[in-house]
Formats: C-alpha cells, structure tokens, sequence
C-alpha cells in the first residue's frame, strides 16, 4: 500500500510537462503499465512475445531500480517459459502516459482514484484507453467523473490468470490460467477489444489462446461480482472475530491461511451476504432491466463452474472456499509482534472490499431506498463496521454512508441515475 502511495504522490508532484513522444512504426503500439505486482510482472513478462514486438510495454512504477532486468519472465504451469521486454521505465508519468495507446493499472483497487486522478494531465482520451486489470465496485463512474465522458476505459471482471510473484523485477508465474474473463467498456468498441487487448493476456505458449475475452453487456457483472467483495470481509471477520484490540496469541491466533480450513461461522456469514448481493441485485434488475445483472449467478454456484473439481468438498460454503485449491497459497495478512497477531488494517483484503466493495455495494442499496425500494444489507453494514473501526475509517454513521470517508470512496449518490451502475448515459 506504500508503495503504490508513493507513485501516487510522485505523479501528483510531478510538473505538468509531457515528454516528447518518440516515433512509432506502423501498426505499432505503446502499453504503460501501472504498478508492479503479482499482475504486473506477469503483463510484463506476456506482452512483448504475444505481439511479436508489435506492442512495446513501458513500466510507470515508483522504484525503477527494483528491476534488475528489462527482460523479465513468467514460468507457465506446464514449465514453459516466456521472456518479456520491457522498452522504458520510469518513475515520471510525463515520460510515459503521453504517448501511450494504452494504460493498464495492476494495483489495489482502493488505490486506482488516486492513480487516475493524479495522471489525469498527461493522458489523452482521444489517444488513450485506459483499463484496470481487475475491476471492482463503481471505477467506471470513477473513470467517467475522473476523465471526462470521451474516457476510453475498459474494465476486466476478474485478472487473466492465477499468477504469484517470485523475485521482483525478475520473476513471476502463472499458477493457473482462466478459459475466458468477462471486459465492458465505454467508448470501445468490441472489435477492438478481441484484436487489440485479447492478445495481451493470453497464455498461447502453452498451446492455448486463452483467456478468451466476453464482451458484457453492462458493469452489473462487474459490480454485482459475488467474489473477493464478499468473500474476504467474511473471513477475515471469522479469522479476527474475537480481537479485542490486543494482540492474539497460541491457540487464540487466527488460521496462516487466509482460505484454507475456513470454518462454518466465517462460512455462515458469507452465505448470508451473497445472499443480500443476490437480493440487491434482483431488486436493481426490477428497478432498471439491466440485462448484466442476469450473468451474476449466487457464489456457490460460480465456484462450482468456475474451480470443478479443484474443489475438494462441496458440501457446505465454508468447505467450498476451505478446500479450493486454487486458493490455497494465499496467507492471511497479520502484523505480528512478539506478543501475537493483530488484523493488518492497511492490507488490501481489508481496503480494497470494505471501501469498493460492500460500500458501494450499500451505495446502490440506498439509491434504491429513496426510490422506494428496500433491500436488506444488515450482514453488509456489521462488517463495514467492524473493518472501518479495525482502519480508523468513518464511511457508516448510524447505519448511513454519511461518515467523514466516504469522500474518498467511489460510491452511487443520492441523486445520481440509477442506471449509472449498469452503464454510464451516453454509452
């Protein structure tokens, strides 16, 4: 999280003075990514060679000296490998955005408002799209009122692959590739997005062009997405249930792992918000007819089609996710002292769902309360309240998105359109 604040704050600081763009041969692309990540470093790794050379990748990250190579790598299930370029790497928005076709941001989405605001006058709509390679909450309203209503965004449903870091600025790897990732966009068109994005992300090295991109019909897929927005305020609750603001200790510290063994009270409360998520999302299909909200299916049944038999135990909520192999490397995010574990309030399990994730969430509930429609989201609003005293945030005051914080949050107002949610007006 410091790190990607530290970009964040160069790109604020930096003068407003663009690089002179160098010349590009025909046909020929320029992809920035943002932040260097798990994602990051497999993007890096992917480009060059999925293109042939034909789209270069630059690199906006704040620690240039961190990649001891320009020619990082990503190792495939099978073993393969595949070496990447990278042509430029800085840590001067000005050197970089200007004559990008394309901008991708990898980080935290509880960071993405700051990154967009802050590169904001050095990117040109009409040149330029920019996307997010994982899409949470309202960042389309956040691209719209950042941008401008010519912003050309694009935004993934889920990231391209399982992947996991192994040696900043050298290494990555793929720990499982997905069949097909849902994208929606504004002001791009679908041809452009199967010839010109697709390509990046596909793992054709192991003999499959894969992720295959779907085109949806709105962001309600995206906003109403039963995953990490519902799964990980769950558990971590579960994990942390019962810290009383001092450290936990033998037998009372919680699980290593975030998901493994995930127990039937975590796994009861995740229940009972997929639930709501499912019960505001049929309410703002009544409300609005959009026809995304069709694809959002309840969260037991998307493990199941989504992970088959790498899930070990079906039984109930808590074995699926519990037993789930594909989620069994992630740690759960402590700080540890010498007397215990205490919650990591700063971790991006906690930012990144809390604030654009069950908030927004509550956002749209509210908008649909002043048209006279009501949705229960009492599971939502004890663990935005749990989580925002573990941060020292304010977003819920007496139930209501009124508190301090919610100007930092990209939330649905009370006067906003509701079709906002499925797609900006002039789409």
């Amino acid at each position: 999280m410091q790190r990607v604040g530290r970009v964040a704050g160069h790109v604020s600081s930096a003068p407003v003075r663009a690089a002179p763009a160098p010349a590009k041969a025909e046909g020929e692309m320029i992809i920035t990514l943002i932040g260097a990540g798990n994602s990051g470093h497999v993007c890096a790794a992917l480009i060059e060679g999925n293109t042939n050379g034909r789209v270069k990748t630059q690199l906006l990250t704040n620690n240039p000296g961190v990649w001891k190579s320009n020619t990082p790598r990503v190792t495939f299930p099978n073993g393969d490998v595949q070496v990447g370029k990278i042509h430029k790497i800085s840590d001067n928005p000005a050197d970089l955005i200007p004559q990008s076709d394309i901008v991708l941001w990898t980080g935290p989405v509880t960071n993405t408002k700051d990154i967009f605001e802050n590169i904001r006058p050095y990117l040109n709509t009409q040149k330029t799209a920019i996307g997010t390679i994982f899409s949470q909450g309202l960042q389309h309203l956040l691209a719209v009122r950042t941008f401008g209503p010519d912003v050309r965004f694009f935004a993934l449903r889920n990231i391209p692959w399982l992947c996991k870091l192994i040696e900043k600025g050298v290494e990555s790897v793929i720990v499982g590739p997905k069949s097909s990732i849902g994208v929606m966009t504004i002001n791009i068109p679908p041809e452009w997005v199967k010839k010109e994005l697709e390509p990046l992300f596909v793992v054709q090295k192991m003999g499959k062009w894969e992720p295959v991109m779907d085109m949806l019909p709105d962001f309600c897929p995206v906003v109403f997405n039963p995953a990490n927005q519902i799964i990980h305020p769950a558990r971590y609750w579960g994990l942390f249930r019962s810290y009383k603001g001092i450290p936990l200790a033998g037998k009372d510290e919680p699980n290593e792992w975030l998901y493994r063994d995930m127990d039937e009270v975590s796994g009861q409360v995740l229940a009972v918000l997929d639930e709501e998520l499912q019960a505001l999302k049929d309410a703002y299909y009544e409300a609005t007819g959009a026809v995304g909200c069709k694809s959002v299916i309840p969260l037991a049944l998307r493990l199941k089609q989504q992970y088959g038999d790498q899930i070990a135990d079906c039984s109930t909520m808590a074995k699926m996710v519990g037993t789930n192999k594909a989620y069994s490397l992630a740690k759960t995010p402590v700080i540890r002292t010498e007397d215990g574990v205490s919650p990591a309030p700063n971790h991006r399990v906690v930012t990144d769902d809390i604030g654009w994730g069950l908030c927004a969430l509550v956002s749209i509930a509210e908008r649909l309360e002043v048209m006279g429609i009501r949705t229960p989201t009492t599971m939502m609003r004890m663990l935005i309240d749990w989580h925002q005293k573990l941060m020292g945030k304010e977003f819920l005051v007496n139930g209501r998105l009124t508190g301090r914080d919610c100007e930092e949050l990209v939330l649905l107002r009370p006067d906003d359109p509701l079709e906002l949610v499925a797609k900006p007006q002039f789409c």
